[in-house]
């Protein structure tokens, strides 16, 4: 083989390679997509109008978790703090804010018309990590939400989210790191049963 004919396979591969990749990434639109819009027919669809608050929050947890990991962007939100947990802490607080996340955006759509959710354009910001941006038209209003993800053993997992240039990651670090400052795993998981009894849970709600 001379060394043109290397030089070309050789480029065909890497090229073959990237476009592999690329389109590994772009595929991950359409997955994202497909999981926006499978949770919000669970409220909006006449197929679940029956349902209870409570079993279309369970809906909603079964088509998010057919596609992503949600404790992958539960354990980046809680950082280094998941340490300082016991491992029955540890499966509690990820149940628990599973089941609030749940709760808050299923009450937090409740009587208002369904979202348009429109995704935009696909960014690598690093080493296995992407950025996909979506355009949310609710209630007349528009948002600007950024979804991260990165790349790990079980696929493509969102790691972050970012609505109006505020981490939600980060923003629940801060609160999480406030808590244990003095509190304790135990005093996390009551704070956290507290908040989901609760009828109302927003934006403002604080851990």
């Amino acid at each position: 083989m001379t060394m043109k004919s290397f030089s070309y396979r050789a480029f065909l591969v890497l090229g073959l390679f990237f476009w592999a990749s690329v389109s590994a990434q772009e595929a991950e639109k359409d997955k994202l997509q497909g999981m926006i819009d499978a949770a919000l027919d669970v409220i909006y669809t006449d197929t679940y109008t029956t349902l209870s608050a409570y079993e279309k929050q369970s809906q909603v947890r079964e088509k998010l978790e057919s596609r992503y990991d949600l404790d992958v962007m539960i354990r980046y939100a809680i950082g280094k703090n998941w340490r300082r947990m016991n491992k029955r802490e540890q499966l509690e607080v990820l149940e628990l804010v599973k089941q609030l996340v749940l709760k808050a955006y299923v009450i937090g759509l409740d009587g208002k018309d369904r979202p348009s959710v429109t995704l935009g354009e696909l960014t690598e910001i690093g080493k296995a990590r992407i950025e996909i941006e979506s355009i949310i038209v609710l209630d007349t209003k528009t948002y600007y939400i950024l979804y991260r993800l990165r790349q790990m053993d079980s696929g493509w997992q969102i790691y972050d989210i970012v609505a109006e240039n505020i981490s939600v990651s980060s923003n629940y670090r801060g609160q999480i790191d406030d808590h244990f400052r003095k509190g304790s795993g135990a005093d996390l998981i009551a704070r956290l049963k507290d908040l989901l009894v609760k009828d109302e849970i927003n934006e403002d709600t604080k851990i």
